[in-house]
């Protein structure tokens, strides 16, 4: 069985019920997913999971703290020191710490107590010394209600709150490094991403598709890709930008037209909002004047959890959730609209202006694109 431990959710006051039972229905779809049941229970600040499944799924389940793989026991001292002993028997070590915490306040014994009877009979039994600070072996005792749980492992979970509590939003995904990682974040908040990509070739759409798997396994469901043309989305606005000598905007155009078509399929499914992987100052489209442009193309609220990340640490969450090794295996032939010089400092005004001329249609069937030009 798995004691599972959260730490966020505790602290919800009355919505506290509705997060721990989006927890537990997120752990048994998860463990449905790879052909597994769980008998599930919530005794006061844990949940406890009865089933035969491998405990690493449970790393990666979002809300949860940490989780250890536990044998179940009474709450008489003596019936837990035999479970105890029956473990240590099969370990080797030379020091240890008994770590015991009553949640159930109705138990007799404060931890402290349980802590010094406990260790007591290990010292008595095995002769090995007591450290409290680096331990060989640390042997946690939890007291639940009625049963106590005995368990010598503690594994980190992901944290956050539960998957899909907070409902849908539309999930601009690229294949670069970025937007995953943004994904992964924004899922971890409780988010439920349906995913957008501007397709350019099959291979960064192939790409794409295995990221999503990765996430995929911090989801209790399937997630959804919606692929569409990034051809077709600008051929017309690259027409109209040439046209007038302005090809430096295409990048502030671009990303204003994919969150425009985002705001569209969102109300279409009921989103909420659009999430993006966008890092403040990390390439021409992402500075503050041109973001506050591109924010004209919805009023859902636009998500940009790397917002304030560098690429390091963008880098580091993205080998962490295991999405990096898929983003840089395949670099693409670029962007076959990126101008030699983009606009960086894009004005409110002068965007206004164009975009009356800029965003109109029927003119990009004279404009050849050449996705070959670039590789």
């Amino acid at each position: 069985m798995i004691v599972i431990r959260y730490d966020e959710i505790g602290l919800k006051g009355k919505n506290r019920e509705y997060f721990e039972r989006t927890l537990e229905d997120n752990i048994k779809n998860h463990l449905k997913r790879y052909g597994y049941e769980g008998i599930i229970e919530r005794p006061h600040g844990r949940i406890v999971v009865r089933t035969n499944a491998p405990h690493n799924i449970f790393g990666k389940i979002f809300g949860i703290r940490s989780y250890s793989p536990a044998v179940e026991s009474t709450l008489n001292l003596e019936d837990i020191y035999r479970e105890i002993k029956g473990i240590l028997e099969k370990k080797e070590f030379n020091s240890f710490r008994i770590t015991a915490k009553r949640l159930w306040k109705g138990y007799e014994e404060t931890s402290m107590e349980i802590n010094k009877k406990i260790g007591e009979m290990v010292l008595r039994d095995f002769k090995k010394s007591v450290n409290l600070e680096k331990p060989d072996l640390n042997i946690g005792i939890e007291i639940l209600n009625d049963r106590s749980y005995i368990f010598t492992e503690k594994y980190p979970g992901p944290g956050g709150i539960p998957y899909g509590i907070e409902g849908k939003i539309i999930m601009l995904i690229s294949g670069g490094i970025d937007s995953p990682v943004a994904s992964y974040l924004l899922m971890k908040r409780g988010a439920d991403p349906t995913f957008l990509h501007f397709k350019t070739n099959d291979e960064i759409l192939s790409k794409v598709r295995r990221l999503i798997e990765i996430l995929e396994t911090y989801s209790p469901k399937s997630l959804d890709l919606i692929v569409e043309d990034h051809g077709n989305l600008l051929k017309d606005i690259i027409y109209n930008l040439e046209s007038i000598g302005e090809r430096r905007w295409t990048c502030v155009f671009c990303k204003y037209s994919m969150l425009r078509r985002a705001d569209s399929i969102a109300r279409e499914i009921g989103a909420l909002g659009i999430g993006t992987g966008e890092s403040l100052g990390q390439v021409a489209s992402q500075t503050l004047n041109n973001i506050a442009a591109e924010n004209l193309a919805t009023t859902l609220p636009v998500f940009r959890p790397l917002i304030g990340f560098d690429k390091i640490e963008i880098e580091e969450m993205a080998r962490k959730i295991g999405t990096y090794g898929i983003s840089i295996s395949f670099h693409g032939c670029g962007c076959p609209f990126l101008p030699r010089h983009p606009i960086t400092n894009a004005s409110l005004e002068r965007f206004k202006d164009l975009m009356e001329r800029v965003m109109e249609k029927g003119n990009g069937e004279a404009w050849e694109i050449d996705y070959e030009k670039r590789c």
